[in-house]
């Protein structure tokens, strides 16, 4: 076989909170009053430290990307807003969309191993243990326990190392947050846009994040008939 390995992204890939039914608690823009728009801004772009590791206390978290936005929230409300989405995380990891872990399976049942990159927090990836999906996966690389993160080159090599296979064996899905697409297509792989959940959540990346790559799914149970194309 052509490809060895699928290495995934997590969230807006496999899973999505904005997708969730029934989860609890309340998004942390609206509990810390503030836009959707200035939450996700200081949360993809301006949280480093959160993202490779340097901060671990879930409301010290909290408290990082909100004062950035806004420096008189009170602790009490950053306590909630920690707890809160402590909940909505684990729920989510908890409750994978339908098919999903069934697509995954599939995947192993192939021939492939798994691996995943994610760009996560110590509260988002709190629930990852004993999860439906932790089970399918021969390794999960999380930038909160490694000191990298998406787009740098390593966390890439890190995954390909501990899967044993070459980054130029390896597919590469997500939907292309954090520059992943282009940084794994760097790092050797084989980058794949899936729009499953962005063409809901952000249709207008769909088509931007689409002329970075060769491959577009918009359903996992589409990747191993691409890999049947790619192979043959």
């Amino acid at each position: 076989m052509k490809y060895k390995a699928v290495v995934f992204d997590l969230f807006t890939t496999l899973t999505s909170l904005r997708h969730l039914k029934d989860a609890p608690g309340r998004f942390s823009n609206q509990i810390l009053g503030i836009s959707s728009e200035e939450w996700s801004d200081a949360l993809f772009n301006r949280s480093r430290e959160r993202l490779t590791g340097l901060i671990t206390d879930p409301v010290d978290i909290i408290r990082d990307i909100a004062w950035k936005i806004d420096p008189s929230i009170s602790e009490d409300i950053l306590n909630s807003c920690a707890k809160e989405r402590r909940l909505r995380f684990n729920y989510c990891l908890k409750h994978p969309p339908a098919g999903v872990v069934e697509s995954l399976l599939a995947i192993r049942e192939g021939g492939y191993k798994l691996g995943l990159v994610s760009n996560v927090d110590v509260i988002e990836v709190e629930g990852w243990k004993g999860s439906d999906l932790s089970t399918c996966f021969d390794t999960a690389v999380f930038s909160c326990y490694e000191g990298y993160m998406k787009p740098d080159p390593e966390i890439f090599g890190l995954c390909s190392t501990r899967l044993d296979v070459a980054p130029q064996d390896c597919l590469y899905v997500g939907d292309g947050g954090n520059e992943e697409l282009i940084a794994s297509a760097k790092a050797g792989m084989t980058a794949v846009l899936t729009s499953q959940f962005l063409q809901d959540t952000a249709p207008e990346k769909v088509m931007e994040r689409e002329k970075t790559v060769n491959h577009h799914i918009r359903n996992l149970d589409e990747i191993l008939p691409l890999l049947g194309q790619l192979e043959g």
